[in-house]
């Protein structure tokens, strides 16, 4: 599970750093240099949840209340990559002061579309995880 986690989020960095670039290049008035700081808290967050769900990841084939186990776990590293996310927005937007309102805005969403993508990335990746541990023998 760790190395899929770590591959798709390796990937939709990658993706977001390409973005980033073009962005810079074609609408240079929407780039802020915090776009890389969120590509790079997101791949980090990715990184460290991949090792802790590896760790609880042994127990979802087992007994329902340990797979419990990991399920709370799961749940609560989702809860603390939202509100890493909302933070780090609120403190990225705080911090460009004065600039006008289109870098915050664009800002603001690429985090929150880089969240979503991280979202369906490992949501994807820890169901079908999940379904093969069940239906092992």
């Amino acid at each position: 599970m760790r190395v899929r986690l770590q591959f798709i989020a390796t990937a939709i960095s990658l993706l977001a750093i390409a973005a980033g670039i073009a962005c810079k290049r074609l609408l240079p008035q929407y780039w802020t240099d915090w776009l890389a700081y969120a590509v790079a808290l997101f791949w980090l967050v990715e990184m460290i949840m991949s090792f802790v769900l590896e760790h609880f990841g042994a127990h979802t084939g087992k007994q329902a209340l340990e797979g419990r186990h990991f399920v709370r776990t799961y749940l609560i590293a989702k809860g603390i990559k939202l509100l890493l996310t909302v933070a780090f927005i609120i403190v990225g937007i705080s911090a460009m002061g004065n600039e006008p309102p289109d870098p915050p805005i664009a800002f603001a969403c690429t985090s929150v579309v880089l969240y979503l993508l991280h979202l369906a990335g490992e949501t994807y990746v820890v169901t079908r995880e999940t379904a093969k541990a069940k239906h092992k023998p």
